[in-house]
């Protein structure tokens, strides 16, 4: 039992720890935390929609949020970095929910909320979503409401691979409210999905993917263009590779800021 105990003992210890980063990154949008172990320490990685709030003026927010994962929760040299979601906000389910419950205890109307976040998260490439607010609505008794859109799973291994799951709660005068967002990921692939190839279309994918990754390493992000960007007639087309100094147009660089560690 040795082992399982070290188990459920390392599991409460990073609930504890997103617990308490989830409340002091709130007003930043907190999107996601990832807490990786490495020889030179724990790495501690941090979503948040305003990255510049967990900073702080100077880093002084990051540095004393820093401090107290140290003192609090004895992690051994915690480095913290903070980054904005890769994609956009609306199809990362932490933020969206959080977006709800701030839109209820704003007096929105429940409905109006709902159909509204559902209608960005599918107007952002969402493959599907469901957005499910339980509690005291609009009287004294509880009921859930439910609104879906797209393509959703909802049990297996499906569902635990390519939804993600985001949770808020909004607190009114009749009581707390439950706000949970799930977005099936527009780049999430069923296992009943057929794909019919031409000849040498699956090379040109191969070697597209192989380009996106260099970018991707060379710490740029290639924003994909649909048929609707195309650019007008007369306006000079974006040119420039990954491995220049200054990113070309249609791509954007990808911010990310880490705190501690041995310099």
């Amino acid at each position: 039992m040795a082992v399982e105990r070290k188990f459920i003992k390392e599991s409460v210890h990073r609930l504890l720890v997103k617990n308490f980063i989830h409340k002091e990154t709130q007003r930043a949008g907190f999107g996601g935390l990832d807490i990786q172990r490495t020889p030179l320490g724990t790495r501690v990685n941090i979503i948040a929609e305003r990255p510049g709030m967990v900073i702080g003026r100077r880093g002084a927010t990051i540095n004393q949020l820093t401090a107290d994962l140290d003192a609090k929760f004895d992690l051994e040299n915690p480095q913290i970095s903070v980054e904005e979601p890769s994609d956009n906000p609306a199809l990362n389910a932490q933020i969206m929910a959080a977006k709800v419950a701030e839109s209820l205890e704003r007096g929105w109307h429940f409905r109006r909320v709902g159909h509204s976040t559902v209608q960005r998260i599918m107007g952002s490439g969402a493959q599907g979503v469901i957005v499910e607010i339980a509690g005291k609505l609009t009287g004294q008794r509880k009921r859930r409401e439910k609104f879906i859109a797209g393509h959703v799973k909802y049990c297996g291994d499906t569902a635990l691979e390519l939804m993600d799951t985001g949770y808020a709660m909004c607190k009114k005068k009749l009581g707390t409210i439950g706000c949970t967002v799930r977005i099936m990921r527009k780049d999430a692939v069923l296992p009943d999905h057929v794909k019919l190839y031409a000849p040498g279309e699956k090379e040109k994918e191969a070697m597209a993917a192989q380009a996106k990754a260099a970018a991707t390493a060379a710490g740029v992000e290639t924003v994909e263009k649909t048929e609707g960007d195309k650019p007008a007639e007369g306006e000079a087309k974006p040119t420039g590779d990954a491995s220049s100094d200054k990113p070309a147009e249609g791509r954007r660089e990808r911010k990310s800021f880490t705190v501690g560690g041995d310099s």
